[in-house]
């Protein structure tokens, strides 16, 4: 390109997609009156509403043939990198970006990434409200979307943040890859420990991949899932694992779970919902609860 920049960055679009939704579907639900206060705090119009319901429709994603999110509008077209040369040259590969300026490249001008930015919608978003969004954009992804996007960038991404990892373990446990997801479930845990960014721990340590790794071991291993308006959990323990036991607060109910490969143990302090692998039930107050996995193949 001539000038900087990018066009159609897939992440940019889904979000803004995602919050010009999600801005239409709280001014409906929040009732005229609250409404009109809105208006007057922030110079809101009904125009201006109907206008960014309206662009939420019409941004543009660019997919391969195969089905591969694609980055941005031309990343496809960018060259690749002999990755095992660069391995066997530097050893930790990183900051690819200032390898390649080391050398008097510019990495605009590979399929490079430091971290997941093409793989953070499905990070970020419940898997259905991501097909609904694709969906209001006018795209019907296939089944495989997770699978293939993954494997394509994996092998394009250096890891060059503590957070990388952490999104590819969640994402590789998804996408039926459990001995993967554990390997880098382990690397993102040694971040401080190991100093894994070679000299960045003694400048502070990384908080956001310590909270995460709490939260990867919760939505990856434990299944658990508050997107939807119950309590939802699907075990799927790494193979090292007995069970897990943890505790969440949801919508003022108290759960206190403890799970292993075939049962689930829950109690709660007032009656509550909780779905087990996609079964709902209804749970007693005060008392533990065993519900049994069911499994579906996969």
């Amino acid at each position: 390109a001539e000038s900087g920049g990018l066009k159609d960055n897939a992440y940019t679009n889904i979000m803004v997609a995602w919050l010009l939704r999600t801005t239409a579907q709280v001014l409906a639900a929040i009732g005229p009156e609250a409404r009109r206060r809105v208006a007057d705090l922030t110079g809101l119009t009904d125009e201006e509403a109907a206008a960014w319901a309206d662009i939420a429709t019409k941004l543009n994603l660019c997919f391969s043939d195969d089905g591969v999110l694609e980055q941005f509008d031309g990343y496809f077209d960018l060259d690749d990198l002999d990755w095992d040369a660069y391995r066997q040259k530097y050893g930790s590969i990183g900051r690819m970006d200032r390898l390649l300026k080391a050398e008097g490249r510019s990495p605009d001008e590979y399929q490079v990434a430091k971290q997941a930015d093409a793989l953070m919608p499905f990070f970020v978003l419940p898997d259905h409200e991501l097909r609904t969004i694709l969906s209001s954009l006018g795209y019907q992804p296939g089944p495989e979307l997770l699978r293939r996007s993954f494997a394509y960038y994996l092998e394009r991404t250096s890891h060059g943040s503590t957070l990388s990892r952490l999104v590819h373990a969640d994402l590789a446990s998804r996408a039926g890859h459990p001995e993967l997801s554990w390997e880098l479930f382990g690397q993102a845990l040694l971040s401080d420990y190991a100093d894994t960014q070679q000299g960045t721990t003694k400048e502070g340590i990384h908080m956001g991949v310590m909270a995460g790794t709490v939260l990867l071991a919760l939505r990856a291993y434990a299944g658990l899932d508050l997107s939807g308006p119950d309590v939802s959990v699907a075990p799927r323990l790494p193979a090292g694992w007995r069970r897990m036991r943890f505790n969440v607060e949801f919508r003022g109910v108290r759960y206190h779970f403890e799970v292993d490969r075939e049962q689930v143990a829950v109690r709660v302090d007032r009656p509550a919902p909780v779905v087990v692998g996609g079964a709902t039930h209804s749970l007693a107050a005060d008392v533990w609860t065993t519900l049994e996995v069911e499994r579906d193949g996969a």
